[in-house]
């Protein structure tokens, strides 16, 4: 049968644009923000994570995701296409065993609903350095700027606005999303590096005394003792913040850190539009991880030492269980949630210099959800072109080489990311299992990856052939350990919460009936489904 009839049509549509730079600033950009703008901070005081290391916890996810950005490298310069791990897991295993983590993973915690959910948060990182500039200035009109910021219909506003400029970006090409990852990369990623070699001249705990200076004398140990006074936390009926021991404590804060390194696999959906796949990748991945390690330890570091790490703990356990008792205690002042940049406006209280950061720490958010949402515009492309979506999804513009219709579904899913994501933040139930099923989502993919690798050698040796390093016995190991640490990751990050089970069968029930609905359809057709995925498609 010929590639005309099995496939949507004979090539994808799509030009190879990208080169090693673009590889590298995408694995900078997708798992800088939220590791480096709230988990550095904001899991120190988690009930079951204090007393753990954070830099110590950003280390050892990081070698856990060392062994997958190999994984990564490996699939995506032997097999250049979109949704390169998709590809080689349906032609290796299963085409079902292909499609449905994928479709867990486009969907939710690795695509287009995570979209928007990065979207409505990243908000708050560009609040935190307003207030705190309003309050050193007295300045009301930063105070309100802020508190406008974080507001929860503002936020939902304003999110589905930027999804709205997402989809337009998208809808120009991988041309035009190429510039603006370069542009919204760069420049917070030099504002980062300024500010926080700055912090390193402030001096050990010296940032206590610019806690204090803003928010008034002995603020910082009215925090502190409110959190680990036995005496003092019983007049607020605050449970003590105890320690844990170390090990169990960095144990603990894995679960974020791990979240956090997540974002390196989106570059393995953009193959089909990468120049010189096998060295672009090897350079560019790479390079990413590196800066990505590099950034989260000193961030890591550099905050506790300039802050004291008690106080840092103290002040994010009560901001995030007892708002009002740390309201009461520092009446009268904005309290934004605990993030670098709040602690760095904290540190050079200059409004100027607030602005400035608060936007490139919410570029972060930006320039993370854009690789996000090509890799779910992407995945549904190429599942589509598999005929295990509806046709339509493989369409692309021919004027701007860019997926059409998988571009207007991903909105869709996107803007319902940001509403689910507000409703969340008002406590709703439904809304925080939705959220909650995003962790689960991300990480399913891993394990098929690894089992695929493992037997790709034995199984499929006419594909194996075509891999850049042909050792059957470091592929298969590559894979086992691959496949533990996927395994590993998906009982991890589960919920045993009914609520959240419920969202997990829901989804895989809908993914599920949609490809059978699909297979009836090309059967139908005349089109053998195996004849599909019996070869690679055309790039």
């Amino acid at each position: 049968m010929s590639e005309e009839v099995v496939f949507v049509r004979r090539a994808s549509g799509l030009v190879r644009e990208l080169s090693w730079i673009d590889v590298a600033l995408w694995s900078i950009a997708c798992p800088a923000a939220s590791g480096m703008t709230f988990y550095a901070v904001k899991v120190l005081g988690y009930p079951d994570t204090y007393g753990g290391n954070i830099a110590l916890a950003f280390f050892l996810a990081g070698l856990i995701f060392l062994p997958l950005t190999i994984a990564f490298y490996y699939i995506a310069a032997s097999f250049p296409r979109s949704s390169s791990m998709y590809v080689v897991v349906s032609r290796t295993l299963h085409s079902v065993l292909g499609y449905i983590p994928f479709w867990y993973y486009i969907v939710g915690g690795g695509g287009a609903m995570t979209a928007g959910f990065i979207m409505y948060i990243g908000l708050k990182a560009f609040s935190g350095p307003l207030a705190v500039a309003g309050v050193a200035s007295n300045n009301p009109a930063l105070i309100n700027m802020a508190n406008a910021l974080i507001d929860p219909v503002n936020q939902l506003v304003i999110s589905i606005i930027l999804v709205a400029v997402l989809w337009a970006l998208n809808m120009g090409g991988i041309k035009v999303i190429k510039w603006t990852m370069r542009i919204g990369t760069i420049l917070p990623l030099i504002v980062t590096v300024l500010t926080l070699a700055a912090l390193s001249f402030v001096g050990a705990n010296n940032g206590v005394a610019a806690f204090d200076s803003i928010y008034g004398a002995g603020s910082t140990s009215k925090i502190m003792s409110v959190a680990f006074n036995e005496a003092v936390s019983k007049q607020y009926n605050v449970p003590v913040l105890t320690a844990n021991p170390l090990l169990i404590g960095t144990y603990g804060m894995l679960f974020w850190t791990l979240w956090a390194w997540s974002g390196l696999e989106v570059t393995t959906f953009i193959g089909s539009e990468v120049k010189d796949p096998s060295r672009s990748y090897l350079k560019g991945l790479f390079a990413g991880y590196a800066v990505v390690m590099a950034l989260y330890l000193f961030n890591a570091f550099i905050l506790p030492y300039v802050f004291n790490y008690d106080f840092l703990a103290a002040y994010a356990y009560l901001r995030a269980n007892y708002p009002d008792v740390l309201s009461s205690i520092l009446p009268g002042k904005p309290l934004p949630e605990p993030s670098v940049p709040f602690y760095i406006a904290i540190a050079f209280p200059n409004p100027v210099l607030a602005v400035i950061v608060g936007l490139a720490y919410f570029l972060w958010y930006l320039n993370t959800a854009i690789p996000v949402w090509v890799a779910a515009v992407r995945g549904f492309f190429s599942m589509s072109f598999d005929r295990a979506l509806p046709e339509k999804l493989a369409s692309v513009s021919p004027r701007f080489a860019a997926p059409t219709w998988a571009n207007h579904i991903t909105a869709i899913i996107a803007g319902l990311g940001a509403i689910i994501t507000y409703y969340e933040n008002l406590g709703a139930t439904l809304a925080t299992a939705l959220i909650s099923w995003l962790d689960f989502s991300l990480f399913i993919f891993v394990w098929p990856v690894g089992l695929a690798l493992t037997l790709l050698p034995w199984w499929r040796p006419e594909i194996f052939e075509r891999t850049v390093f042909r050792s059957k016995v470091a592929t298969s190991v590559l894979g086992i350990v691959v496949f533990a640490i996927g395994w590993w990751l998906m009982l991890y990050t589960s919920y045993p919460e009914p609520s959240v089970q419920m969202v997990n069968i829901a989804a895989g029930v809908l993914g599920i009936s949609i490809y059978v609905y699909m297979m009836a359809k090309n059967r139908a057709k005349g089109i053998d489904p195996s004849k599909i995925y019996g070869q690679i498609p055309p790039a």
